[in-house]
């Protein structure tokens, strides 16, 4: 693992080309909210260092009124939508899947968003993002 940079509530790494953010289940004793994303947009300008890179965050260890805060907030966020290639989330339960799917949660035209609960296939799905654009650029 390279360099991390813990902020409060999550950590953030950058390996095989994909941005990594994990979510620290004994620091989310409150409700997430937009306070903590200057902290995590400083850790993802600061590891991506001027490249574009798909985000993978990791919730299963939220429980899911968490975890859909979280999303929800990540999502849609136009400065981290700014910063990187795509955006895959992992959650610990697929009734967090489907609601966030048929509340249309997570669409977004410009930076895609992705629902998982298999942590292999959001990171194979990052991995292809960055392929992807580096093939093109």
């Amino acid at each position: 693992m390279n360099k991390q940079i813990k902020c409060k509530k999550a950590k953030f790494w950058l390996e095989d080309g994909v941005l990594f953010c994990k979510f620290i289940s004994s620091e989310c004793k409150k409700q997430f909210s937009e306070e903590f994303l200057e902290e995590y947009l400083r850790a993802i300008t600061t590891l991506s260092d001027g490249m574009y890179y798909p985000l993978l965050v990791d919730l299963r260890q939220l429980n899911d009124h968490y975890a859909l805060s979280v999303v929800r907030i990540l999502a849609f966020n136009p400065e981290i939508k700014s910063e990187i290639l795509s955006k895959s989330f992992v959650v610990n339960s697929y009734f967090v899947q489907v609601l966030l799917i048929l509340l249309r949660g997570i669409q977004d035209p410009v930076i895609p968003n992705k629902i998982f609960t298999n942590y292999d296939s959001a990171f194979a799905y990052s991995l292809g993002i960055n392929h992807n654009f580096n093939a093109v650029s």
